[in-house]
């Protein structure tokens, strides 16, 4: 699988004006991932740490692309809107119209990177349950819901704090289903950790 170099991963933050909260978030997610992925590695499990470098670096780089109100500042999401970026944003939701932050992601590099970008455009995919997605994903979206903004939260804080964000809408496709998605995730959990010796409360104080 072609990847961008890690060099070349960072260059898009610049690239493509991300918000800083928005950069702050998928750095701190990628140091849990490479962290977790080091950990597993090191059991002898069989994971591919380059992608979840990128993977984990890149997952939320385009989420400006579902932000409503990108002039208006959000204390609870650390965000100072920056003319340059949000009129960046602003032309790219016009020309993007109704695009997921993945599925953008897919459009502008799957000619340079066909395989890595379906494999971001897949990770975005909340039809496919987390425990039948591939190891380096599972690593990557178990280290995007431990962490709020560039904070490692625990996962139930995590699992609430979507649930009243997303309520309409989780409560739109069935609340069995969230509950089904929820339990999986747990198992997701439960099978990093069963193979370490260290707890997911541990987390934050390994990781600064």
């Amino acid at each position: 699988m072609k990847l961008p170099t890690r060099q070349q991963a960072e260059s898009y933050f610049d690239k493509y004006k991300v918000p800083n909260n928005v950069k702050l978030h998928c750095f701190k997610v990628n140091k849990v991932s490479v962290f977790l992925a080091e950990k597993l590695i090191a059991k002898g499990e069989n994971i591919n740490l380059e992608i979840v470098d990128r993977l984990s670096l890149l997952h939320d780089i385009f989420k400006a692309i579902v932000i409503d109100n990108l002039e208006k500042p959000s204390e609870k999401f650390n965000y100072q809107p920056d003319k340059e970026k949000v009129e960046f944003w602003n032309n790219m939701k016009i020309t993007y119209k109704g695009m997921h932050e993945t599925q953008l992601f897919y459009e502008l590099f799957k000619d340079e990177f066909p395989e890595f970008s379906e494999l971001v455009y897949n990770f975005g995919k909340h039809s496919i349950f987390t425990s039948g997605k591939t190891r380096e994903e599972q690593i990557t979206h178990y280290a995007d819901w431990r962490v709020f903004l560039d904070d490692i939260v625990p996962l139930k804080e995590r699992i609430d704090d979507l649930f009243r964000r997303y309520n309409g809408l989780i409560l739109s496709k069935g609340k069995e289903l969230w509950d089904k998605r929820i339990a999986d995730e747990l198992k997701v959990e439960s099978s990093i950790f069963s193979k370490l010796d260290i707890s997911p409360a541990d987390l934050k104080e390994l990781i600064q």
